[in-house]
């Protein structure tokens, strides 16, 4: 419980954070750290369900921050958590290269479910080449973004008592005992 909440503020101060970088970057060169922060507690979250709401929720508080149709990047964030959930057991996702192309792929991945989606509900129009090049370009500054957003959120999972059996190692005291 204690971990979820702390993830949920963490994933909050996230968009907060993105919000005032996007005043000074602009739009493709700014990494979209609430899905960078979905992705990240995807490849870390133990449970499904509890993770599905999660997501939810921070999709949600985008859905509120950005004045977007509501529901739509939580649906959206509920998808690209369930696909890092699916993938960081099946795939090796922990090295910097992999999350790197794991999260550009799942960045533009999502781009694209945001303007179908948008299209659909909204009539907004298509993508253009220009839009396509945006997208990529943005795709790869989250890739680059995400290792240090994996950092961030292992630190604050760890300090809220999340167990990281994956990533310590066993040490030993010279006496023999199990430090």
């Amino acid at each position: 419980m204690k971990s979820g909440i702390a993830l949920l503020v963490t994933g909050i101060l996230a968009l907060v954070l993105q919000g005032a970088l996007a005043t000074f970057v602009s739009p493709p060169w700014c990494p979209d750290l609430g899905v960078l922060v979905v992705i990240c507690i995807g490849l870390r979250w133990r449970g499904l369900a509890a993770g599905l709401c999660l997501a939810a929720l921070l999709g949600f508080a985008a859905d509120l921050l950005s004045g977007s149709l509501m529901g739509q990047h939580a649906l959206l964030r509920v998808v690209a958590f369930a696909s890092a959930f699916f993938a960081g057991r099946q795939l090796n996702l922990k090295g910097s290269l992999p999350l790197v192309i794991f999260s550009a792929a799942v960045t533009v991945g999502y781009g694209i479910a945001l303007v179908a989606v948008s299209t659909f509900f909204v009539g907004r129009t298509p993508l253009t080449l220009g839009g396509v090049a945006d997208l990529l370009l943005h795709g790869g500054i989250n890739g680059l973004v995400a290792p240090f957003v994996y950092s961030v959120i292992t630190r604050v999972s760890i300090w809220a008592g999340e167990d990281d059996a994956n990533s310590r190692t066993l040490h030993f005291d010279p006496q023999g005992r199990i430090a």
